[in-house]
């Protein structure tokens, strides 16, 4: 399953993030997650990681790495391939 994590941070803590960011390696997501894409706004402090997610488990493990210093709000997300069905429901009402 697809999740956008977006996330929000405040000025004071850019070095911590980009010193953290610049330490992860190619370990930096767990079993069960793969990493789809990361968008960044540093301009205005926000970013979106999209993340293919077998595990909620390890998905949570992966948020709590970063929950002290940055505000990540998790949206559940699909493709234009496979939102179709939803599309036709809503269009159906």
């Amino acid at each position: 399953m697809l999740f956008a994590a977006e996330i929000n941070y405040r000025g004071s803590d850019v070095d911590t993030i980009v010193r953290r960011f610049a330490g992860v390696g190619d370990d930096e997501f767990p079993e069960g997650v793969r990493l789809v894409n990361r968008y960044h706004s540093p301009g205005t402090k926000w970013a979106v990681v999209v993340v293919d997610v077998d595990n909620v488990v390890a998905l949570q493990l992966w948020l709590a790495q970063w929950i002290d210093i940055l505000d990540i709000t998790l949206h559940p997300v699909t493709t234009d391939e496979t939102v179709a069905p939803v599309i036709e429901a809503m269009l159906a009402d």
